[in-house]
């Protein structure tokens, strides 16, 4: 039985402002060594190929919209989104973004992010 709660639909925004369906499959987070970071890679159910590879990054603006969906933009006029068959997985993969920036602020700022939000 495969695992549905990791099912995501990879879209990226054109030149139209519309979004353009890039595949389906199954997203994951790992460490990727040539990024050298936490990214989150999404593997295509149909053979197996890589849909995306993209390193969790400070410097980008996720949002989480509405239960199933997460967007950021990776570059100038290049927007992403994951688009979850099912809203667990969409708060798994959310809560992993938010550890990875947690821990990248903590180091940077000696953990008064915490005490800022706190």
């Amino acid at each position: 039985m495969s695992d549905t709660r990791r099912r995501v639909k990879v879209y990226t925004l054109n030149e139209d402002r519309q979004w353009d369906d890039r595949g389906t499959g199954h997203v994951s987070s790992t460490f990727v060594e040539r990024l050298k970071g936490i990214s989150l890679l999404v593997r295509a159910e149909s053979d197996g190929s890589l849909l995306l590879e993209s390193k969790i990054s400070p410097n980008t603006a996720y949002q989480k919209q509405q239960d199933t969906l997460i967007v950021w933009s990776e570059a100038e006029n290049y927007d992403l989104a994951l688009s979850f068959q099912e809203k667990a997985g969409c708060d798994e993969i959310w809560e992993k973004i938010c550890q990875v920036l947690y821990s990248v602020y903590s180091i940077l700022f000696c953990d008064c992010l915490f005490m800022i939000c706190c």
